[in-house]
């Protein structure tokens, strides 16, 4: 036993960046797979805990898979996703009413995620700390979830991994092939979430307020070569984006054209004015539009959806100036929203918080009670002002991660499974506090993080334990289709075990 602990010591001094990667995906893969095997929904396209986009990516997938030719739709949805299921479905085939071998997959994209995480977490944490932080995200539950299902949250939280990884291994200024690769990934990361585009003001802000000695007319030079690579990526579908909605302005010529200029969507818009309005709950509601006819169906042929197409934003910001209590109010309730991502645990039976609770449409699960959401909020707040010290300003790139996000949330829906997508950037945070008081002392420093991370472990063995079993069950209730009788998975769902 001697032996084996000298031999693993000296590999971990050789090698600790690769052992360290293999550790951490190995692991995450591991308990992603042993949740699956436990899951009544292994085999659906969706999970019972979110339903999200996943009819339209398995759909747009299709349709890529086939080489077929779509229409001229509105640019809507971001591409990438649904490219990438395209290409899963192509390699490995078409699904045949089994989701899983495209669900294993997806649940590998999300281990990479958190071995990538890692590896620079190491360098912001230190390396027992690291470790506690992808313990953390490899069994979050909510990321088991997410990491198992249709969800381009699986991709997306990749790329911001990269793009953070990049910008702080070139805090002064990307070089050439760091430009590439920051460029590669800002761009990659907007063609799956629009608003990550959006993350560049905070990039370059960073950039300028840490720029230490790098002369100015150099970190624009290196930062603006990163900027450029980035629109080149976006300029393909940019261009098939402009060439579509001149089209559907050809085909609607009495009314108002539509902007051609569209990097990813043309959501923007719509989706403020559905966001802003009187009948506004914070989370995603479509109904204002649903009441102007279509059925439900966006139509670019419908004079009032057309005009929120073009003008939502002039149309939600009235609202605001006429209403501004109501808007404070809407605020809070897409915050608190958004905030709820916190009151999800770990482990495959989400603990504490266990597995009753309800899903919001288009939205992650969230447990009834909540316990963990306010002090892991404070936890955070006390980490966003850490971050501001000299001693941890690194962290302050982070912060201005949930700043954006928290921007976009208040602006836009609350979603629970936003706060997840911003996980890379989150748990740090979290964990700041706590590095921050064991700091001063060495043997709580490693020894905190060493319990931790051996609790941490017991959630394997739980969902061993529970893969060994038949799959659990569960019900469900909610609004039910008056033709199927079938619940609808867009409104609220109610879930608890069987």
């Amino acid at each position: 036993m001697r032996r084996f602990v000298v031999s693993a010591r000296e590999l971990w001094q050789r090698h600790p960046m690769a052992l360290g990667v293999a550790v951490t995906f190995s692991l995450s893969l591991l308990l992603r797979w042993l949740y699956l095997q436990s899951a009544p929904d292994r085999a659906w396209p969706f999970s019972i805990f979110f339903y999200g986009d996943s009819r339209f990516f398995h759909t747009y997938a299709l349709e890529h898979a086939r080489g077929l030719a779509s229409s001229a739709t509105l640019p809507y949805h971001p591409p990438l996703f649904p490219w990438l299921l395209g290409l899963l479905y192509r390699v490995m085939g078409e699904p045949q009413g089994n989701a899983y071998p495209y669900k294993l997959c997806l649940a590998a994209l999300s281990a990479s995620t958190v071995a990538l995480s890692w590896t620079w977490w190491r360098g912001l944490l230190g390396t027992a700390w690291s470790f506690v932080a992808a313990g953390l995200f490899a069994a979050s539950f909510g990321w088991l979830v997410l990491s198992t299902t249709y969800s381009n949250e699986v991709l997306y939280a990749f790329f911001l991994t990269a793009t953070l990884a990049l910008v702080l291994r070139h805090r002064a200024g990307p070089t050439p092939v760091g430009a590439v690769l920051l460029g590669l990934a800002m761009g990659l990361g907007s063609l799956t979430r629009a608003e990550h585009l959006y993350l560049w003001p905070f990039l370059l802000a960073w950039a300028w307020l840490y720029r230490g000695h790098t002369p100015l007319a150099s970190l624009a030079t290196r930062w603006g070569a990163a900027v450029l690579v980035s629109a080149m990526v976006l300029t393909p579908w940019a261009l098939r984006n402009a060439r579509v909605l001149q089209e559907l302005n050809a085909s609607t010529p009495s009314l108002e054209p539509l902007p051609v200029m569209a990097p990813v969507t043309v959501y923007g818009p719509i989706n403020f004015a559905m966001a802003n309005h009187a009948g506004a709950t914070g989370g995603f509601t479509p109904d204002s539009v649903n009441q102007l006819g279509q059925d439900g169906h966006l139509d670019v042929a419908n004079t009032a959806q057309r005009h929120l197409l073009l003008h939502g934003y002039a149309v939600g910001l009235s609202w605001m100036r006429e209403h501004p209590a109501d808007a404070a109010r809407l605020w809070s309730a897409k915050l608190g929203r958004w905030l709820d991502g916190l009151s999800l645990g770990l482990g495959a039976s989400n603990l504490p918080s266990g597995l009753s609770g309800s899903r919001a449409p288009v939205d992650l699960f969230v447990p009834e009670g909540g316990a963990l959401k306010w002090p892991l909020v404070a936890l955070l707040v006390a980490g966003v002002l850490l971050s501001v010290t000299p001693r941890w300003r690194d962290f302050s790139l982070l912060s201005l991660v949930v700043l954006h996000r928290a921007l976009i949330t208040a602006a836009f829906f609350g979603y629970t499974r936003g706060l997840l997508t911003i996980f890379p950037a989150l748990l740090p945070l979290l964990l700041l506090p706590l590095v921050a008081l064991t700091a001063r002392r060495p043997a709580l420093a490693l020894r905190v993080p060493a319990i931790a991370g051996l609790l941490l472990l017991l959630l394997w063995v739980e969902a061993g334990a529970l893969a060994l079993g038949a799959p659990r069950g569960f019900m469900a209730s909610g609004s039910t289709d008056r033709t199927s009788g079938k619940l609808i998975q867009d409104d609220w769902v109610r879930i608890w075990p069987k």
